[in-house]
């Protein structure tokens, strides 16, 4: 065989192979947001690491999210509480004693901390290709990051051979920013209005800026 055509023969087998690639990434995209219905209601912990580019320096954050409909959350970290009962947000320093209270809507234009699970459910599948995670096989799917353009030049989530439940989720930022979250205890359930707003310890500093 002529060398020169071996590189085309070989192009012809990648392009005959991706479309089968993308419809199983995509076929796993739908199958997590399935897993997710439309207006469930979440608990999770998380673990986060950031890799600073500019510096090498690391960052680790962990907590707690309960997610539901109509803007509401409830995420707790050791240094921070930021709950929205879907009209109020309350964000809590434990530290400094003092809570700032505003309107969820100065959070419009901003990313919410509860689509720090849902945001890849918005984006369109790449590929897919199996990873190990924890001792266990998972689907790790590339994402496509152009809805949020502004924010992601790179996306990727890990999915439970499962039930497509999020285990992982991989960003990295246009400042060269490497970011991991890993999902962990992640439940369904119905969680009472009270998990949604802030009560402030005796002796907080209320600052209303609604």
């Amino acid at each position: 065989m002529p060398l020169n055509v071996r590189p085309k023969i070989l192009a012809l087998l990648l392009l005959a192979f991706t479309p089968t690639l993308t419809a199983e990434a995509d076929s796993l995209l739908q199958c997590s947001a399935n897993y997710f219905g439309k207006n469930a209601e979440f608990k999770f912990n998380f673990q986060m690491l950031t890799r600073i580019a500019s510096t090498g320096e690391e960052i680790q954050k962990s907590g707690t999210m309960l997610t539901a409909n109509n803007n509401r959350f409830a995420l707790t970290m050791p240094d921070m509480q930021i709950l929205s009962d879907g009209i109020n947000l309350w964000q809590y320093n434990p530290l400094q004693r003092q809570v700032l209270i505003k309107l969820i809507s100065d959070l419009e234009n901003k990313l919410q901390p509860s689509e720090i699970l849902f945001r890849y459910l918005n984006t369109k599948a790449i590929s897919a290709k199996k990873e190990l995670w924890k001792g266990k096989n998972v689907h790790a799917l590339s994402l496509n990051p152009d809805k949020y353009k502004d924010q992601f030049k790179s996306m990727e989530v890990w999915l439970s051979q499962k039930d497509c439940s999020p285990v992982r989720l991989h960003t990295i930022d246009n400042f060269g920013n490497d970011t991991w979250y890993s999902i962990e205890n992640l439940n369904k359930g119905k969680f009472s209005e009270k998990e949604f707003k802030f009560n402030a310890p005796p002796g907080t500093d209320e600052i209303d800026m609604r």
